[in-house]
């Protein structure tokens, strides 16, 4: 067995130990990369997150004055539509939120402001799916638990240094 070895490690350039390194090196840059990108600073963490949820702003605005339209008008059909669209814009913002890697530093201060988000989602969906179904006083008790929840998540997003996603956005 061992003079096989040798005999592989003799053939040429191709050796299986100048394999091994290769998978080896790339396997170490598949760990690294994700975790360097975990590496970031807390300021550029907030500035990343801040200009993600200063980008949805405006639809989240646009979407509050359909609604505020839509219920002068006693339009339930139009606001129900704003308010699906609210939803479904928080849920892809709030899925952007929670992919970004969060900085060690910040990890304590980010942990219960990511928990609260993946509740409120849990009953946006909830809210959407009851809807769908034509459960509109189910509808209303989900929509009341996320708005509810809505305050206290605000003021964590604002002490977090992450007003654009919190206070500004509403």
């Amino acid at each position: 067995m061992i003079s096989r070895t040798m005999k592989v490690q003799k053939a040429g350039p191709r050796s299986p130990m100048k394999l091994y390194i290769a998978i080896f090196l790339t396997a170490a840059v598949g760990v690294v990369a994700p975790s360097a990108a975990s590496a970031q600073t807390p300021a550029s963490y907030r500035a990343q997150l801040n200009r993600l949820c200063r980008g949805y702003t405006p639809k989240f605005r646009a979407d509050g004055r359909a609604m505020q339209k839509a219920a002068k008008a006693k339009d339930w059909k139009a606001y129900g539509y704003a308010l699906g669209h609210f939803f479904a814009l928080a849920l892809a913002q709030d899925a952007q939120i929670e992919r970004t890697p969060v900085p060690a530093t910040m990890r304590t201060e980010m942990t219960p402001i990511l928990r609260l988000l993946r509740i409120a989602d849990s009953h946006a969906r909830l809210a959407l799916r009851k809807a769908a179904l034509g459960d509109t006083r189910g509808m209303v008790a989900e929509v009341d638990k996320v708005f509810k929840l809505a305050r206290p998540l605000n003021r964590r997003l604002d002490r977090a240094g992450l007003r654009d996603c919190g206070s500004n956005q509403s």
